[in-house]
């Protein structure tokens, strides 16, 4: 192997690690951003936005029970007549839980802040409380239906077998990789043995 070659693989080997720290680093620093969040009974945010689960039939067949939503972080202010919001609850029968459904009026000012009128799209009456602007997590961006589906194979167990298989596939690579990398050495070492 050339000198050239060598040094070029090892850069691109320091690069690689390098570049793996990152992304551990990064991995943990969102898990316990998640794990802080979930202590403290809210709803994680990444970057300003959460992925959340609808768990009923309040918003119809736009967001059915057991879909994945992706929300976006936005003032009180900038939300309007129409915009499908997640807040949490302030009724006495979900108090403190997290709630999907759409504006539906002019938001209302007050002095102890802003409020707004919501309702389930498969709702026929607004809901009994309205929703604080305090207790805003975010505003509807798109439904995750890649995400609806991952959840989904992952409760068939089908895709656990295939990470499973996968993982075993990439060990055997790294041993393989491994044991290769020892001969190469090995060799070098009885090559420059030979030329002493």
């Amino acid at each position: 192997m050339n000198l050239g070659l060598k040094k070029t693989l090892k850069v691109l080997k320091i690069v690689a690690s390098a570049a793996w720290w990152c992304v551990l680093v990064l991995l943990a620093l969102l898990l316990m951003n998640i794990i802080g969040a979930k202590i403290k009974g809210k709803v994680p945010s990444v970057f300003g936005y959460s992925v959340m689960n609808i768990i009923s039939d309040s918003m119809g067949e736009q967001m059915p029970r057991g879909s994945y939503i992706l929300v976006k972080r936005i003032d009180a202010e900038d939300v309007r007549v129409d915009d499908v919001i997640c807040f949490y609850s302030s009724d006495p029968a979900i108090f403190g839980f997290p709630n999907t459904h759409r504006v539906v009026e002019e938001p209302i000012v007050t002095e102890d802040g802003i409020e707004f009128v919501t309702r389930g799209d498969a709702s026929g009456a607004n809901d009994k409380v309205n929703a604080k602007g305090e207790n805003l997590i975010g505003v509807y961006v798109k439904r995750l239906e890649s995400l609806e589906r991952f959840v989904a194979a992952l409760d068939s167990g089908m895709l656990i077998i295939v990470i499973i298989c996968l993982l075993m596939g990439m060990s055997g690579m790294f041993v393989y990789s491994a044991i290769i990398a020892q001969k190469n050495e090995n060799a070098e070492k009885d090559e420059t043995k030979k030329k002493d």
